[in-house]
């Protein structure tokens, strides 16, 4: 557990002082590989807030959709990436932010290697911005794909330049009359709901069609803590033994995609965190009221993410805890 300050207020008496989930001290410093980093505060007069034009209007974007644009945005401009999913490491390759594109290769290779023979057409179901399709339509795959994000779905659509259809939905809501031979779940299974898409999969595959699923699942324990996320995989396995499938592939991967955690989780401590802190002490420097009034309107709030990003707890060892992380490929059995 890191001591990273806590300043939430208890109650409504607590309005009118100084004790604010955020309000940043007099000085503050930290300590980032090697610069280290002090916040003074000087409160400054309230600024008159600008007027937002009424014409303006602002689209509400899901937070999930939100995190994996920054994270497309990171990658791209910090690791030379434009995958959207956890990486594989195994033995001999360091865990360092140098190697992050590298383990996130290797995650794509280990599902083209797990892809059977004879396959032509591919579903790419949570397609994300679009690299994996790509990486397949280089391997000779005619690849469509599914996602429910219009803004990942114009940087899918920049990245595949129309190699690909792109349907903008749902994987629940899929209108088509194609059936594939493939259908692919690459970290996209967790958002998905199992009671309609395992039926639905069944029916839009060919004859002898496969159903891969690279993903992780939460283990049968009593807390998942910070990570959150995935379905229970006992509850999967039942569901998939109501459907016609048998099982070719059930891998256990947790341990080679675990670390990718511990680089999440520095980054967030040591980069987001004083970004973070920095942003909130110009804002109590320019707005105070206004910024006392946000810390009180949404304190829990404030909380949860700080519970869940800030302290520490999102990293491998907590992963291997409360994940079990799986490529699992199972193939139509014939009517």
């Amino acid at each position: 557990m890191s001591n990273f300050p806590r300043f939430f207020p208890s109650s409504r008496a607590d309005l009118g002082t100084d004790r604010w989930p955020f309000s940043p001290p007099r000085s503050k410093g930290y300590n980032t590989d090697g610069f280290n980093v002090v916040i003074r505060v000087r409160l400054a007069p309230v600024a008159p807030l600008k007027r937002i034009s009424p014409i303006m209007t602002i689209e509400r974007i899901d937070s999930r959709e939100v995190g994996l644009l920054i994270g497309l945005i990171l990658g791209k401009r910090l690791l030379k990436s434009d995958d959207l999913h956890y990486g594989y490491w195994p033995p001999g390759l360091k865990v360092e932010s140098a190697n992050w594109a590298q383990a996130q290769s290797n995650h794509s290779d280990l599902i083209v290697a797990n892809i059977p023979g004879g396959v032509k057409t591919i579903l790419d179901v949570g397609c994300g911005a679009g690299a994996f399709a790509k990486k397949l339509t280089e391997r000779g795959y005619q690849v469509e794909c599914v996602t429910p994000s219009r803004l990942l779905a114009q940087e899918a659509q920049k990245l595949l330049g129309g190699q690909c259809p792109i349907h903008v939905t749902k994987f629940e809501h899929l209108e088509t009359d194609s059936r594939y031979d493939l259908i692919l779940f690459s970290e996209s299974f967790q958002y998905v709901g199992m009671g309609k898409s395992l039926p639905k999969a069944v029916r839009l595959l060919n004859p002898g069609g496969h159903l891969l699923i690279c993903d992780f699942f939460k283990k049968d324990v009593e807390d998942d803590g910070a990570l959150g996320g995935g379905h229970r995989l006992e509850k999967f396995y039942r569901r998939i033994d109501e459907q016609p499938f048998e099982s070719v592939t059930d891998l256990d991967i947790t341990n080679e995609v675990a670390p990718t955690m511990d680089l999440v989780n520095d980054f967030l401590l040591q980069v987001g965190l004083p970004i973070r802190d920095l942003v909130f002490a110009f804002i109590a420097g320019r707005y105070p009221y206004l910024f006392r009034f946000l810390n009180w309107k949404y304190r829990e709030k404030l909380k949860q993410v700080d519970e869940k990003y800030f302290q520490g707890q999102r990293n491998a060892e907590a992963f291997i805890r409360h994940k079990s992380y799986r490529l699992m490929l199972y193939r139509l059995r014939p009517a």
